[in-house]
């Protein structure tokens, strides 16, 4: 039998999963999909644009394969809800490490800037950060027993 603690930590690592699968797919699979959501405008000539700039196109298709690298990080949130003292490691690289450095840098240049987008997406890397951060405190004295 689970702990509610334990309950609580695996909710923000399936949370955790969740919004980076959505993201990721979304922005590797569709980046025009993904910026008309936020109501960023996308020139029609844009694409053909991107394959011919020496320096774009390959911004462009990198951070397409980062966003699908981010859905398949999701993907392996899977294993800790099984087995979260055994995946105890993971969830401190993808639910604390990552949002640790990427919030600040997203909410930073969202805010500096005024894009929406990178805001939004800095809040909820912070919420995730705080939220399983929570839920590795609460449970650490339970980790430390061996127990879930």
């Amino acid at each position: 039998m689970r702990s509610k603690a334990t309950n609580i930590l695996q909710f923000g690592v399936l949370l955790t999963g969740i919004i980076y699968i959505t993201i990721g797919l979304l922005y590797g699979f569709s980046p025009i999909l993904f910026a008309n959501i936020f109501g960023i405008e996308v020139n029609p000539d844009w694409y053909n644009l991107i394959k011919y700039d020496t320096f774009t196109s390959p911004l462009y298709h990198f951070s397409r394969v980062f966003a699908l690298l981010m859905a398949v990080a999701g993907l392996s949130m899977i294993l800790p809800l099984f087995d979260p003292l055994k995946y105890r490691g993971m969830i401190y690289y993808n639910g604390i490490l990552f949002p640790l450095v990427a919030a600040p840098v997203l909410l930073v240049n969202g805010l500096t800037y005024d894009h929406l987008i990178l805001t939004i997406c800095g809040v909820l890397l912070l919420v995730l950060f705080f939220f399983v951060g929570f839920g590795l405190m609460i449970t650490r004295r339970q980790a430390k027993m061996g127990q879930e």
